[in-house]
Parts: structure tokens; C-alpha cells; sequence
């Protein structure tokens, strides 16, 4: 294996797309925990609890499997553009984190639309954690230092 970086196929503006991408999928998806936290909470202390946090989240998740889907597209791209990212260390378990967080998302969103502010908890809130945790499971730092 050598040492130097794969070349980048996806950029713009000489910067690599798909470190780009990626972090606004993940803050999407954080966000949308986040607002699950918050309407479990309310839902707790309040009669009709937060109503308004279905329609956030299902924008949140929605917006967050957009991006995932656009980071998806662009890491596709340099994959197949060039042969030295298939010989790279953990290629398999970040692709298969990054796929099984999309599925979760993917789930969570059709719950939500079919159920609505009642998928929240605790199904939608299960689901969120678990895509969190699947992204801190997944190893990323050395893709991130081949981006550099």
C-alpha cells in the first residue's frame, strides 16, 4: 500500500466533494435526534406535548438522506474513478456504516410519515440513537486524513 492519497475524481473548485457532503447529512441526522430528545422530554411534561417536532424531524430526516444520498453519489464517483481507493483500509466497513445509516434514516422517515408525531417516541427516537451510533462506530478518521 503506498503512502500517498488516491487522486480525487469529485471536486469542485480543487476541493473534494465528498468530505463536503458528508457533514451536513450527519448534522442533519444529529439534529433530528436532537428534536426527538426534545418532544420525548415535552411530551413527558406536557398535555399535548410538541407537535411542531414531527414535521421538523420528517424535514430534518428528509433534508439528511438528500445529503447522504448526494455523498453516496460523489463517493461512488471516486471510487470507480480511481483504482487506489478500493486497496484503502476499512472501504468496506465505512460503506457498510454509511448504508446502514441510511437505511435506519430511511426507515425512521417512512414511519414518520405513515404515523406521524406518534412514530416519535419511542420508535423514531430508538432509530435516530441508533444511526448515531452507527456513525460513531464507523471508522472515518483515516478516510478523513486521505481527504487532506
Amino acid at each position: 500500500m503506498t503512502t500517498e492519497n488516491p487522486r480525487i475524481t469529485a471536486k469542485i473548485a480543487g476541493r473534494a466533494l465528498h468530505p463536503l457532503l458528508r457533514p451536513f447529512a450527519i448534522g442533519y441526522f444529529l439534529a433530528a435526534l436532537a428534536c426527538d430528545l426534545v418532544y420525548s422530554q415535552a411530551s413527558l411534561f406536557a398535555q399535548k406535548g410538541a407537535p411542531e417536532f414531527a414535521s421538523i424531524t420528517e424535514w430534518l430526516l428528509g433534508t439528511g438522506l438528500v445529503m447522504a444520498g448526494l455523498a453516496a453519489i460523489v463517493g461512488l464517483i471516486d471510487l470507480l474513478g480511481e483504482r487506489a481507493f478500493r486497496g484503502l483500509p476499512d472501504l468496506r466497513m465505512y460503506a457498510a456504516g454509511g448504508a446502514l445509516v441510511v437505511a435506519l434514516e430511511v426507515y425512521n422517515f417512512h414511519i414518520r410519515q405513515a404515523a406521524g408525531a406518534d412514530a416519535i417516541t419511542p420508535t423514531g427516537l430508538i432509530l435516530s440513537l441508533s444511526a448515531i451510533a452507527v456513525l460513531l462506530a464507523t471508522p472515518s478518521r483515516a478516510w478523513a486524513r486521505m481527504y487532506r
